[in-house]
């Protein structure tokens, strides 16, 4: 009977030690797990906060091109606005029939000229080689898009069609057939050039130039408007950069 007690008393003893071990076994599993599953929280915590200041740079970087291209822009209108007065003043000379001027000099040296402003775009190069995805603000990644992709690339392409085919294949061309080019000095500017016609009475009654002087005007005329509209939507996608920013680094 004592060896009975005895076998019951050794059972029991065996069973809570394996119940300790199961139990034991069960927590190392839920620890590890917990760790795993802690280890991929803060890792994709981690992984965000990379992502995030990535993000900043890129829109710091990109505002900055923006802005530096709003200063050619408006670098490229003032250019404009001065060739332009050549052309007009050159149009009211020959439709008016007015003797030659000295004051005409300066606008036949430079009333072909062209004026191009190519804007800046490294830091949306660099995004999109990123991924363009790495901007988190739809509204913003979209207008960047738009604003790169399509009003800076119609500005762009327009300029070279300009230069290509009305500056270097029509008005160049003529003007080194009618003209002689030369320079004049000045005390402040340095050499200044300047160009006189062969036979102004002739360029007079010359429908050609003209309407190649008139081609120009238009063009300036469409490159001012275009670049005005287009610093304009550049200042609002600066704003709108400047607002994300702020998100981004917890001010608001």
């Amino acid at each position: 009977m004592l060896n009975f007690f005895r076998n019951i008393r050794r059972l029991l003893l065996t069973e809570n030690k394996f119940s300790k071990y199961l139990i034991y076994g069960i927590g190392e599993v839920v620890l590890i797990v917990i760790g795993i599953l802690l280890a991929l929280y803060l890792n994709n915590i981690n992984s965000e906060q990379k992502s995030r200041l990535v993000e900043i740079e890129l829109l710091k970087e990109i505002k900055a091109n923006i802005k530096s291209s709003i200063k050619s822009f408006e670098r490229a209108i003032e250019s404009e606005h001065a060739y332009l007065e050549h052309n007009l003043l050159i149009l009211d000379y020959l439709d008016n029939n007015r003797p030659f001027d000295k004051a005409l000099l300066k606008p036949f040296g430079e009333y072909f000229w062209t004026v191009s402003s190519n804007p800046i775009s490294g830091g949306y190069t660099f995004l999109k080689s990123k991924g363009i995805d790495l901007i988190t603000n739809d509204s913003l990644r979209k207008n960047l898009s738009i604003l790169f992709e399509v009003d800076y690339l119609i500005i762009k392409e327009e300029n070279q069609i300009w230069a290509n085919n009305l500056q270097q294949n029509i008005s160049y061309p003529y003007h080194v057939e009618h003209f002689r080019r030369y320079f004049l000095h000045d005390s402040i500017s340095g050499d200044i050039e300047v160009a006189k016609p062969f036979n102004y009475n002739a360029l007079i009654n010359d429908d050609k130039f003209k309407s190649i002087n008139s081609e120009i005007i238009s063009n300036r005329n469409w490159n001012i408007n275009s670049l005005k509209d287009l610093s304009i939507k550049s200042n609002v996608i600066v704003n709108q950069i400047e607002e994300e920013l702020k998100i981004l680094s917890g001010e608001k």
